[in-house]
């Protein structure tokens, strides 16, 4: 059975010796439509519903047993970890990964900036083909179009539609003008 992560965490004021009594909300993150599992142990049932862990009790630390997102499938789980004040408004969020078998203190753990739902380096921004003349709507782009620009311009769902790298236009360009398109290839 895979190990869990031993989450601790001491919250106090900004002011020396001031005992908040604070929470933590703790959500996981990064499945997409994927129900999560810990393989041959379970299915998260509760993934994506934040966890309330609190009020700190004086000076003794919240603790808490998380699933190392190492152990979680699908890949590239993060959990988003909430600071609250005693009455449970959100002071600050960060993002974080741990590693199975771990003890964590939330104080020297390293935020990360979560993964998109694809890698920021194959975002392209690349020429469109198809004909300037007669009327011709149609345009390619070089790789799965997530948006188009008309000389250099942001298109709305008004002015185009995009399917897959096909870029239609609604409107007749002329000679001249250029059609390119944010492209993840």
């Amino acid at each position: 059975m895979p190990a869990t992560v031993n989450l601790s965490a001491n919250l106090e004021s900004v002011i020396e010796g001031a005992e908040l009594g604070g929470y933590l909300r703790i959500t996981l993150c990064g499945f997409g439509p994927v129900i999560p599992c810990v393989d041959g142990v379970a299915m998260l049932a509760d993934a994506g519903i934040p966890q309330l862990i609190g009020p700190q009790q004086g000076s003794t630390p919240l603790t808490v047993a998380l699933w190392g997102n190492d152990a979680i499938t699908p890949q590239n789980t993060f959990y988003e970890i909430a600071v609250l004040d005693q009455d449970r408004n959100v002071i600050q969020t960060g993002m974080y990964q741990f590693t199975q078998g771990n003890n964590v203190d939330l104080s020297s753990a390293a935020q990360i900036l979560p993964p998109f739902g694809f890698l920021l380096t194959a975002l392209r921004y690349q020429q469109c083909t198809g004909a300037l003349i007669g009327g011709n709507r149609i345009f390619i782009a070089p790789g799965s179009a997530i948006a188009a620009t008309y000389n250099g311009i942001l298109m709305n769902s008004s002015q185009c539609t995009i399917s897959g790298n096909v870029v239609t236009l609604s409107f007749d360009p002329e000679i001249g003008d250029r059609i390119d398109a944010f492209c993840i290839s």
